[in-house]
């Protein structure tokens, strides 16, 4: 896909592209990211491994140049990486007296602030007002953590933190289940609060801030990788039902019960390992067309494994659409290079 063509002709680009299942894949990462904040590191991985195994594998059958674009936009992240690491670096340095715990109170200004910080189902949100350098108010605004936690330890060293006015360490938990991670998440939390109190507590700049909210974001939690993989599996079974519904005469390949019968109907049996025709078929069901294309010589066309089909698939049919799809595909590849190159 190239602009000029979507000047062109965007209506049938745009088309093209929901027909691509790297565009479609984008798209699915891209929403879970939106959804799951904290995966967004390991949905790039994701995105990046898959992108390049399948532009990898273009170039070496068409010469597609995407894998350099998609090389160059893993040297930008490398690089991206390396600044935003040192200005963390240096600003974390930094903060180590400027922080608000102890004494540290008398630093923050009068006023209310909001911090969040990082717990054992999630993020926890806080609202701490400050008055007279003294911690006199803590409101939870979110808090996804057990209700045993909250209503015994964090109750308790909420009011610790009343009475004494200002931050200090939580003491070791009673024996629920998260209470640790839940403490350090609230103190946390209130760390952070407290630290926008002080007028020059050290900041990250504008391009570490950003680039560590949209690439890296904060660490997965058990709900976000549950939540990963339940969305995973629910991808993969939508993902290749869409690709045989989108590509003409190849959803009959979804029907396949994979049971043989149709192999042992073919007077060809199996080619380069891959059982004929049913390999063929479920080749087409993963959207290896290309594949399909190379071994769909070897087919016949008897169809003799329509008859013994019990749900009635011809084999012959399916392998035509895959073939017409991987010819279509490859005539769109030429016409792109060509205009790359004029």
């Amino acid at each position: 896909m190239t602009w000029s063509r979507l000047y062109r002709d965007p209506k049938g680009t745009l088309w093209e592209a929901v027909n691509t299942r790297g565009v479609r894949l984008t798209f699915y990462l891209l929403l879970t990211a939106a959804m799951f904040p904290s995966s967004r590191f390991i949905l790039l991985c994701v995105l990046l491994v898959t992108l390049g195994v399948m532009w990898t594998r273009d170039f070496r059958r068409y010469g597609s140049p995407k894998v350099f674009y998609l090389a160059a936009v893993l040297a930008l992240l490398v690089v991206g990486y390396g600044v935003a690491r040192v200005n963390v670096v240096e600003t974390d340095e930094a903060r180590l007296t400027k922080r608000p715990w102890g004494d540290g109170i008398s630093q923050v200004t009068d006023g209310t602030y909001v911090g969040r910080g990082q717990g054992f189902r999630g993020p926890i949100e806080v609202r701490v007002e400050v008055k007279n350098h003294r911690i006199v108010g803590i409101e939870m605004l979110k808090y996804p953590d057990l209700i045993s936690v909250r209503d015994n330890e964090v109750a308790v060293y909420k009011k610790e933190l009343l009475e004494k006015g200002r931050l200090e360490r939580p003491e070791q938990p009673g024996m629920y289940r998260g209470a640790p991670e839940t403490l350090t998440g609230y103190a946390n939390a209130v760390e952070s609060a407290l630290s926008k109190g002080i007028p020059d507590f050290p900041r990250y700049n504008v391009f570490s801030e950003v680039y560590l909210s949209s690439v890296i974001g904060t660490a997965p939690g058990r709900v976000t990788l549950n939540a990963l993989a339940i969305l995973f599996a629910a991808f993969i079974v939508f993902e290749y039902t869409l690709q045989s519904m989108l590509t003409p005469g190849t959803g009959r390949s979804i029907n396949c019960y994979n049971c043989a019968s149709c192999v042992g109907a073919c007077p060809v049996k199996e080619v380069e390992g891959v059982q004929m025709p049913m390999g063929l078929v479920l080749l087409t069901r993963l959207g290896d067309y290309e594949r399909v294309m190379e071994l769909s010589k070897y087919c016949v066309g008897c169809g003799r494994c329509a008859a013994k089909c019990p749900i009635g698939n011809s084999g012959p049919l399916v392998i035509s659409a895959a073939f017409q799809a991987a010819r279509k595909r490859k005539q769109q590849e030429r016409l792109e290079a060509r205009e790359d190159t004029a």
